[in-house]
């Protein structure tokens, strides 16, 4: 079975030169649309501490259980009723940067966003930084890429 970074790799000329990207703090990744960030247990574990709550705490006030159509159960924070992640302040941006999850870290070198050249300009659309910038290799893409499809998602039991 190929993975995606596998397909990438293999057929995915247009990442053999890098891509450019810079984040211009739009924001757009972090609010406006309804979302899901997806937490593993170290992520959680250290929002936990940074907000001084207990991990069960912390996921009854900044969480919420995501249902999949197979029924499972992902853990994911919340966002505000504009959409905007519970941690994102305006005039500040990003509260826990520093902490901030994988997901969040490696945007835009998704699986879904890199699928092809076409997706990838696509995403440009939504995000002003893509095609813009600093110029990430094609190792570093696919060094975010495994850490981005590689999460250990806590799941509910």
């Amino acid at each position: 079975m190929q993975t995606t970074v596998n397909i990438i790799v293999n057929e995915k000329e247009f990442l053999e030169n890098g891509l450019h990207f810079s984040c211009t703090q739009c924001a757009k990744c972090c609010c406006g649309t309804p979302g899901v960030v997806f937490l593993e247990k170290h992520e959680l574990k250290a929002l936990a501490k940074h907000e001084e709550l207990t991990e069960e705490q912390f996921i009854k006030v900044f969480c919420r259980w995501i249902e999949l159509d197979d029924g499972s159960k992902l853990l994911s924070l919340r966002e505000n009723s504009k959409f905007e992640c519970i941690f994102w302040k305006e005039n500040a941006g990003c509260s826990v940067y520093p902490l901030r999850p994988v997901q969040c870290r490696t945007y835009p070198f998704w699986s879904n966003v890199l699928k092809d050249e076409e997706s990838w300009n696509k995403e440009k659309e939504r995000c002003p930084g893509i095609n813009e910038g600093e110029l990430f290799t094609k190792e570093k893409i696919l060094e975010d890429l495994h850490s981005y499809e590689s999460r250990n998602i806590i799941s509910e039991h």
